[in-house]
């Protein structure tokens, strides 16, 4: 009688232990990314719901081509109900995580009941456990930690859910296909037309939606239905939204070569040494999905070596060859053991965006959310089958119990440092000492902290100077730690530091301009510009013609700059910009 109950009931308690997991990191600031694109993002503080207001926060990104404006619009509409307490931003995170491990449960059953059927060995039961496994496993890995707790990344899991919807929705309609019901492609169309735009507007990678489908179609469910018409047209229509998308984005990146390659110009590195370093990155990823490790986890990892050569690390080219090998094992094994290949290519396609060509930074735990489910299901799916060796089922159950109780635990520990700000930014730097970032948060915390008495606020003084000072001497191409030292001393009404202006022209003038650097100096002028900090006309002046003389600065990234200097007071707004 209560048999059909277990299942619902253990997603419940899956779900209520995620949540339980998470409940202490609640509690902890908006970090890193988070201030410019939401805590001092204007556009954001809105008073009501109607329709420019939220066009105006849904353009606001700034960030992409699309300006990821669901996700946008999202922020503005938690700030509308809950202010701009970060908790409530974190606990809505924590929602959509919530619903996307629902979708992962719904998902994989769907696509092993289909699997299992074309293959002639239908096994509702094992799909549904299975489900659940991976359902646990995921929504408990620490290593989707940063897409949770990290605000900024609402845009992952946001376009995670409705790549989730659009596969599951293909599955749905490929099923109705299977049992000879037309109507299926309704349901496929809207997976691919439908979901794949919603995902790609919370954040690009949702483009590759149709390449997963393809992926899904080409390993477990090979083009199988009831009639050859239906066939023809499966294949037409998948076939028409992967190879169209490629063949436009391909005409048109090799038309505009420096839609890519210009991105390389305020890189500290070149595309062939990006290319070599993920390789490594990949591998990274692969340990920590396995095997993660919480002293190797981190919110930034700004601190990868870079690949500047086959063997400058020595671990690039096996790297390489590595996943030249699992390529190939994926390929050997298509016919034999389909999940496998399934998994491998799932988690390649995955990172086809964020770790391979386009110049974005090279290392997030975030870019694993959605492609970790390519490793997860076909572990779980070999240890948790029992038509795999059956003698050693009881055994391979236990294990896998045991791997999700230490993830839980993983998590939980992670949830509770990140909950208590200054622990969880302590331990980043401990852990990433030659991390830009994480030298420039702690110290921002330290700079922001009330002191108890005049002996702690020159201590905390001291320990914001020594950490933006390491963070001005680990990256040579950054001006963070230099922006900040002169916001501290400006807060502080300290007298200029004559050395701290010239060498921050000097950056200013020569440095990569690329979003961290863009960011940190408009976060600095618009503290300016709500009187903050207090910077004098003549060393704004200095500033912006530094900026403005570098070669590197260019395009929407110049025109945002110039933007942010005009919304200075007019008493201290730099006259006119310096000529190119």
């Amino acid at each position: 009688m209560l048999k059909p109950l277990i299942k619902p009931a253990l997603l419940f308690c899956i779900i209520a232990i995620t949540v339980a997991c998470y409940l202490p990191g609640l509690t902890g600031h908006f970090i890193s990314d988070d201030g410019v694109n939401i805590r001092i993002n204007p556009f954001l503080k809105i008073d009501n719901l109607n329709f420019y207001t939220l066009w105006q926060a849904a353009s606001s990104g700034g960030v992409s081509p699309l300006n990821r404006p669901i996700s946008m619009a999202s922020f503005a509409v938690n700030h509308y109900f809950f202010g701009m307490n970060p908790y409530y931003f974190k606990a809505i995170n924590l929602a959509i995580h919530l619903i996307n491990g629902m979708l992962v449960f719904m998902l994989v059953r769907l696509l092993l009941r289909l699997h299992l059927r074309i293959r002639g060995e239908a096994d509702d039961n094992t799909a549904s456990w299975i489900g659940l496994a991976v359902a646990a496993i995921w929504l408990l890995h620490p290593f989707n930690l940063t897409g949770v707790l990290y605000v900024v990344q609402r845009m992952t899991s946001l376009a995670a859910l409705f790549t989730l919807v659009g596969l599951a929705l293909y599955l749905y309609g490929r099923q109705t296909l299977l049992n000879g019901n037309r109507s299926g492609f309704f349901a496929i169309g809207a997976a691919i037309f439908v979901a794949t735009p919603l995902a790609a507007l919370c954040k690009e990678n949702g483009v590759l939606l149709p390449l997963l489908i393809l992926v899904t179609e080409a390993t477990l469910l090979r083009w199988s239905a009831s009639d050859r018409a239906s066939r023809r047209m499966l294949v037409a229509i998948v076939g028409l939204s992967v190879v169209a998308p490629l063949l436009l984005g391909l005409f048109y990146v090799l038309k505009t070569p420096d839609l890519i390659l210009g991105g390389y110009v305020w890189r500290d590195f070149t595309l062939p040494e990006r290319l070599m370093t993920e390789a490594r990155v990949l591998w990274f990823y692969l340990h920590m999905i396995v095997l993660p490790s919480m002293g190797e986890m981190g919110l930034h990892h700004d601190d990868f070596l870079i690949s500047r050569g086959l063997l400058s690390p020595w671990t690039t080219l096996p790297a390489m060859a590595g996943l030249l090998l699992l390529a190939a094992g994926a390929f050997a094994l298509r016919n034999e053991q389909p999940l496998i290949t399934f998994g491998i290519v799932f988690f390649f396609v995955g990172h086809a965006m964020e770790s391979t060509i386009i110049p974005l930074e090279l290392a997030f735990e975030h870019r694993n959310y959605l492609p970790m489910l390519g490793i997860l299901l076909p572990l779980a799916y070999y240890v948790l089958n029992p038509r795999v060796h059956l003698p050693s089922v009881r055994i391979r159950r236990v294990a896998f119990l045991l791997l999700v109780i230490l993830f839980a635990g993983l998590t939980a520990t992670r949830a509770q440092q990140w909950g208590d700000t200054l622990m969880m930014r302590m331990l980043e730097v401990e852990r990433h000492p030659r991390s830009v970032r994480a030298h420039t948060d702690l110290a921002t915390l330290y700079k922001n902290l009330p002191p108890t008495s005049r002996e702690d606020e020159i201590e905390l003084y001291n320990k914001a100077l020594f950490h933006f000072q390491q963070a001005a001497e680990n990256a040579p191409s950054s001006i963070a730690g230099l922006i900040n030292i002169l916001a501290m001393n400006a807060g502080r009404r300290l007298p200029v530091d004559e050395t701290l202006i010239e060498t921050l022209e000097q950056r200013l003038a020569t440095v990569p301009f690329g979003p961290p650097n863009k960011n940190t100096l408009i976060g600095a002028v618009r503290d300016i510009a709500s009187g903050y900090i207090v910077v004098n006309a003549v060393t704004i002046d200095r500033l912006y013609r530094a900026a403005m003389s570098n070669p590197l600065l260019t395009g929407s990234h110049r025109s945002q700059i110039i933007s942010e200097f005009d919304n200075l007071p007019p008493e201290i707004r730099p006259k006119t910009e310096p000529s190119k």
